[in-house]
């Protein structure tokens, strides 16, 4: 039946042809349009992606080919060759790598010298001469070494050419110093310190002083001249000084920032300001307070009196002069305090030389608590009669005396003790 269809529609497809050739013209044309612009579309995919491959591969070519730069060699140089004896040259490094490029080296070079007793050379380049002679020295990155060779000369072989101080212009503060260096170059090429044997100067020396080695030290704000002379050669330096900043507050304490005092008594608390410059002073500027006044109260002075057992702390805070608030505390702490002793018994006692009666001491505190005072014995006359821990022996020499007992301060009755045959009387005997 499939093939009965075809048949009839090829049949009706050809006499249609026959009767409309218009018909089949336009068909083919449109046909080969359709194929054509699809050929086209297949050709632009195909020149696409060979492009982008092709320059995906020159891409890859490149970064195959970029190698990192090795470096191959250092060269190290200094502004001299020789130097005499105590002379400071600085030395410098530089890279060269495989692809060509030079670069200063800085960080990460290890110097060394191969002859210290002629000059040694320091972990940033600062070669320093010692003695005559010829000292190598080498500056090392990564295995990769530069060689320079120093001549130290014999002073005196050469005449001096010209004199120069390093560092030309250099500030500092009010009270700051500056190490000048004094250098010659002499007739062979060779460089010398000459700090000791120069003769240094200020033309400015209520700005700036100058010591006999070109230690410079800043006096007062304002620029001076620093002159360095020495075989009819002179060399200046131009040392200025900084207009000090004012100082500004920077910091509130308390002194003493621990306090432990008894019950009754007080204690002047200071407040202490600090300063940027370093400096520190007292403050009167300040508000007090107290966190709990049935423990301490504070006056407006810093004045503190204890008033109840315990801790509490104390409170300065200051407003400066930008606005900003400071604030410092101390800790107090109130014990209970002694408000009476009594020796007892009251006597008066009659002793004999070398005998002896023992004393008690009884101590009150002001919150009626028992305490571990620490209790002081005294004998108005101790020849007489000696007191240790409230024992009284009696001494070789007759007569009256007074002991008494004394705890933080506060002391206790007179107890009258007679030696001998004399009469002891009521109430303390003057000795």
């Amino acid at each position: 039946m499939r093939d009965a269809l075809r048949e009839r529609l090829l049949s009706e497809a050809a006499l249609h042809a026959k009767t409309n050739p218009a018909d089949l013209d336009r068909a083919l044309g449109e046909g080969m349009s359709t194929i054509r612009r699809r050929l086209v579309r297949a050709w632009v995919v195909v020149i696409v992606a060979a492009g982008l491959v092709t320059a995906g591969l020159v891409a890859l070519r490149v970064l195959l080919d970029r190698q990192p730069a090795v470096l191959e060699s250092i060269a190290v140089s200094a502004p001299a060759s020789s130097l005499h004896p105590e002379a400071i040259l600085q030395l410098s490094a530089e890279a060269t790598y495989s692809d060509g490029s030079h670069s200063p080296l800085q960080d990460g070079v290890e110097w060394a010298s191969d002859n210290l007793a002629v000059a040694g050379i320091s972990a940033d380049g600062k070669a320093t001469a010692v003695a005559p002679g010829v000292a190598g020295l080498t500056a090392t990155v990564d295995g990769v070494s530069g060689r320079f060779e120093l001549t130290v000369t014999t002073p005196g072989t050469a005449l001096l050419k010209a004199l120069r101080i390093t560092p030309g212009d250099a500030e500092a503060d009010p009270g700051g110093k500056i190490q000048l260096l004094a250098e010659g170059t002499y007739s062979d090429g060779s460089l010398g310190r000459l700090n000791v044997t120069a003769i240094w100067g200020s033309r400015d020396p209520g700005i700036a002083t100058v010591d006999g080695d070109g230690l410079v030290t800043a006096a007062a704000p304002g620029t001076a001249i620093i002159s360095a002379s020495q075989d009819g050669f002179e060399a200046t330096a131009r040392i200025t000084v900084n207009t000090a900043p004012s100082a500004k507050f920077s910091g509130l304490a308390i002194e003493p920032a621990e306090l432990t005092i008894k019950q009754g008594q007080t204690h002047q608390l200071t407040a202490i300001a600090s300063y940027t410059d370093g400096t520190t002073k007292p403050e009167s500027s300040v508000t007090w307070s107290t966190g709990n006044p049935k423990v301490a109260t504070i006056s407006a002075s810093g004045l503190v009196t204890a008033q109840g057992l315990g801790q509490v702390l104390i409170e300065a805070k200051h407003v400066d002069a930008d606005g900003e608030e400071w604030k410092a505390q101390s800790k107090v702490a109130v014990e209970h305090a002694v408000i009476a002793v009594v020796v007892s018994p009251a006597g008066p006692h009659a002793l004999e030389p070398g005998s002896s009666v023992q004393l008690t001491a009884t101590v009150t505190y002001s919150d009626g608590k028992p305490g571990k005072p620490v209790i002081t014995w005294a004998s108005s006359r101790p020849i007489i009669a000696s007191v240790s821990n409230g024992l009284v022996r009696g001494g070789p020499v007759q007569g009256q005396v007074t002991i008494t007992a004394t705890a933080d301060g506060v002391s206790s009755n007179g107890v009258v003790v007679s030696v001998g045959p004399t009469i002891p009387t009521q109430g303390p005997v003057k000795g």
